[in-house]
């Protein structure tokens, strides 16, 4: 008799866990007002040359890309025109079944552009090596000046739709994604 004045209890605490759980963990980051921004470096090129093709390890990188936001709801795909940027994103644009928004490399103006036309999106954007720190600082991110070293970059820059004074508050993340699976 004593145990089962207990287990009403317990079960109830249980069962109130549980929903507070997926009532707290199931809510969509737009519905909170997040903006979350995914940003990447070009992976590699062939050559030098402006408008240069991925290497097969840049085609491999691109392709782990795809699979590591598989599970990610994005919004649109931010690219610079020039085939290397492209091909990057393009594997994810595929799977995500959206269409590249391409963009001018003026890192001010498309941080702008973010944070007025698409609060409480995820984006995908794809930069090159002078591009992507300035785009990091131009929404609010305090980097250090070589902040790139190589290919594998991932940045995930939430910004805070909510936030007091002229300028959202921002938060990074900082990923490294390899060439292959």
């Amino acid at each position: 008799m004593t145990s089962s004045k207990y287990i009403l209890p317990a079960l109830a605490i249980v069962c109130l866990a549980t929903i507070s759980y997926g009532v707290t963990h199931d809510v969509p980051h737009q519905q909170l007002g997040f903006t979350t921004v995914y940003i990447v470096r070009h992976a590699e090129k062939t050559s030098e040359r402006s408008n240069a093709n991925l290497t097969k390890e840049g085609k491999s990188r691109a392709e782990v890309l795809k699979w590591m936001l598989r599970d990610v709801s994005l919004d649109a795909i931010y690219t610079t025109d020039t085939t290397r940027t492209r091909q990057t994103v393009q594997p994810t644009a595929t799977a995500k079944e959206l269409k590249l928004t391409l963009y001018t490399p003026k890192p001010g103006k498309l941080a702008e552009t973010i944070i007025q036309q698409h609060v409480s999106q995820t984006l995908l954007v794809c930069g090159h090596s002078n591009t992507v720190p300035e785009l990091l600082r131009s929404l609010g991110v305090s980097i250090k000046e070589n902040i790139l070293k190589g290919y594998d970059d991932l940045f995930i820059v939430t910004i805070d739709n909510h936030s007091d004074g002229p300028t959202p508050r921002t938060h990074l993340q900082r990923l490294h994604y390899p060439d292959s699976r």
